[in-house]
């Protein structure tokens, strides 16, 4: 729906009648990951909020925010890429009869590509760039209309594009997450600060019978019957394997003392209460859409595909 919208308003802006303009949804934003990275960057060392791309560094906060407190719940009940990932391995299920897991020591190494590929932009962006060089950036006509950009890439996508996308396809009907597990650094970000999440998967090892039926519902391939605590930043929060344990109390998605745990339900609830509410705070104190005129946008429209460096 926000893509619709979005065409929508790019092709309304590129037209003659200025009096149709469609308004712009400011949630396109949230494909800007590597802008609101920088954005952070620049915030982090001058205290001054992106203002052009202000929704995208918001929902970029709101998403380590839910991966601080519940895990990488981000990625299981809200990314869009994780939902369509999620289809494609049920395809796969009914296609093939089942889904396909690497050998161990090849999916260790693919596991790490995310990491690396993370490792770069965080260099880049917070060892190369200083605080003004961050903010200068932002403020480049490549960023301001970096959404337009992405959009003229699918667009106008070549044959390698294609093909990589097809090829990611296929990989995600045989291979249970295959995005997800081994290319997105995105993941890999909220994957590490998971890891400081106070609620995680808890086993008990004295209720426990061993039937492994934790392990095979997790989508990430994680040794849920083996863990007492799962500590892994691959953990995505879904509670697939708390769902399937068929012992009462044995398994539970808790906080170190255990006190309130969540089921399915219960998460779920408190993720989307979580969301609309940060948002919604987004939207009250003008953190959400951004600053950019109709008269600034129908210039640099035109001139998208001659934006190729910053």
């Amino acid at each position: 729906m926000i893509g619709v919208q979005f065409i929508r308003f790019v092709n309304s802006v590129s037209g003659a009648d200025a009096q149709q303009i469609t308004s712009r949804p400011a949630g396109v934003e949230a494909f800007l990951p590597i802008s609101a990275l920088v954005a952070l960057k620049s915030w982090i060392a001058n205290g001054v909020f992106d203002q052009i791309h202000p929704a995208g560094l918001m929902i970029f906060l709101a998403a380590i925010s839910l991966s601080i407190l519940w895990k990488r719940v981000f990625c299981s009940w809200i990314c869009p890429f994780g939902t369509l990932s999620e289809g494609l391995a049920l395809w796969g299920q009914k296609l093939l009869g089942r889904n396909f897991s690497l050998p161990r020591w090849p999916d260790y190494f693919l596991r790490s590509l995310k990491y690396f590929i993370l490792a770069f932009f965080i260099f880049f962006i917070f060892v190369l760039m200083d605080g003004a060089a961050a903010y200068a950036f932002l403020q480049t006509p490549y960023n301001i209309i970096a959404d337009v950009k992405m959009l003229n890439f699918f667009k106008n996508i070549s044959g390698i594009g294609i093909s990589v996308i097809i090829g990611l396809i296929i990989l995600s009907i045989l291979i249970r997450n295959f995005w997800c597990r081994y290319l997105c650094p995105y993941g890999a970000l909220l994957g590490l600060f998971s890891m400081l999440s106070p609620w995680k998967v808890r086993r008990n090892p004295t209720s426990c019978i061993s039937c492994t039926k934790c392990s095979i519902a997790c989508p990430n391939q994680i040794r849920v019957d083996k863990a007492l605590n799962v500590w892994s930043p691959e953990c995505s929060g879904c509670l697939n394997c708390v769902e399937e344990c068929p012992v009462s109390d044995t398994l539970k998605f808790d906080l170190p003392k255990p006190s309130f745990s969540l089921n399915q339900k219960t998460l779920s609830l408190g993720i989307i209460i979580f969301w609309i509410v940060f948002i919604g705070v987004a939207k009250l104190s003008g953190h959400w859409e951004n600053g950019i005129s109709i008269e600034l946008y129908k210039k640099l429209i035109p001139l998208a595909e001659q934006l190729n460096h910053f």
